[in-house]
């Protein structure tokens, strides 16, 4: 249930360029009041539909400053997103537990029963929030349609436990200078091109790297790009790595932080990641009639029977493992006995032609 905080509620109107919309919210979760900040894309409609961001700031830093830093609000509106940047409990993502991911889960689920959101989901991040974007990318019973990572990597465990399916489009920036997040890796976390091989394999794309050196626009910067293209990929998918030469532990096209050492500022990887992401949302805006988020499920937890309330009759449902294996699919799940499956956690994907809701479920 969406909530907030009633005494310590921020809301904070601001303008770029033409008029945008922030909001400082909180929900509770796993008894926490965990907050966050949304954006709404300039000349939002309630009746119109819009894919979702998720911006995951890094260690020691917060949703506003990654809000800030990243400027992706300024894509935002030029794409129509709506972008969310959580919160880290103490400035730090739990990345070796699933407290963070079970948050960011139940974050999604508040903004698309809030907000009118369409079924592109997508995350991106910095640094830390880097990491969580590839545990997200594997943990979330969301689909994710495409992931950025700008200066973060995957744990060489993760790469080993990633049960996500093929098909993931995957985005990369990182500098080679990178004194925070190493680019040849450290204990645990293997070098940059490894995590980038991981995924060519994982999403069976074409190994023929398509290589371009990008122009060097600014002198100034001290440091270059080269664009490492991967196709083919399963599903339409693809795996694009931009090397920073030179670069440091930043955010290309944001302002320079010295102390991270040389920002690229030859390209913008905020516009290049709202770019990116645009190609995989097949679903336009439109007008709004019945919202999956809207329907019911009971009981959870469940020993046989599964009942959902006010279907339109159009709904099409799917029941997978938490791996992502499907147990059942069909469109009368309500006639469905489930007595024999194992106890455990599944997952209930529920789509109609507004849109997509998933449900975690427990079998007793």
């Amino acid at each position: 249930m969406y909530k907030k905080l009633s005494k310590i509620i921020l809301m904070i109107f601001f303008f770029l360029g033409q008029s945008a919309f922030a909001q400082l919210d909180s929900i509770l979760d796993q008894s926490v009041w965990r907050n966050f900040i949304v954006h709404l894309p300039t000349n939002y409609n309630p009746n119109n539909r819009y894919p979702l961001v998720v911006n995951l700031h890094g260690l020691n830093s917060n949703a506003a400053q990654q809000q800030s830093y990243s400027q992706f609000d300024l894509v935002a509106d030029s794409k129509k997103y709506i972008v969310v940047y959580p919160n880290a409990v103490g400035g730090s993502w739990v990345i070796n537990g699933s407290s963070d991911v079970d948050f960011i889960s139940h974050l999604i689920d508040t903004i698309r029963n809030n907000f009118s959101c369409n079924n592109c989901l997508f995350v991106t991040g910095m640094s830390q929030g880097g990491f969580l974007t590839y545990k997200l990318a594997c943990a979330l019973p969301q689909v994710i349609k495409a992931i950025g990572v700008v200066s973060g990597n995957m744990s060489q465990s993760l790469q080993n436990s990633c049960n996500v399916a093929a098909g993931l489009p995957v985005l990369h920036f990182h500098g080679n200078a990178d004194q925070l997040v190493n680019y040849n890796g450290t204990t645990g976390i293997p070098p940059v091109l490894t995590t980038i091989n991981w995924w060519v394999t994982k999403n069976a794309c074409n190994t023929n790297v398509l290589f371009n050196a990008l122009p060097d626009i600014n002198v100034s910067d001290n440091c270059t790009v080269e664009k490492y293209y991967y196709g083919s990929g399963t599903a339409g998918s693809n795996v694009t790595f931009y090397k920073i030469l030179n670069g440091g532990h930043t955010w290309p096209g944001a302002s320079p932080i010295p102390a991270f050492g040389p920002t690229n500022l030859d390209i913008n990887a905020s516009q290049i990641i709202g770019d990116f992401f645009n190609q995989f949302c097949s679903t336009t805006t439109g007008i709004v009639e019945t919202k999956p988020e809207l329907l019911s499920l009971h009981p959870n937890p469940f020993t046989s029977k599964i009942s959902i309330d006010n279907t339109s009759g159009s709904e099409i449902f799917n029941l997978s493992t938490i791996t992502g294996q499907t147990i059942w699919t069909g469109e009368n799940i309500n006639d469905q006995n489930f007595s024999g499956l194992p106890s455990g956690v599944y997952f209930l994907d529920v789509k109609n032609k507004n849109g997509q809701k998933t449900f975690k479920l427990l079998k007793q």
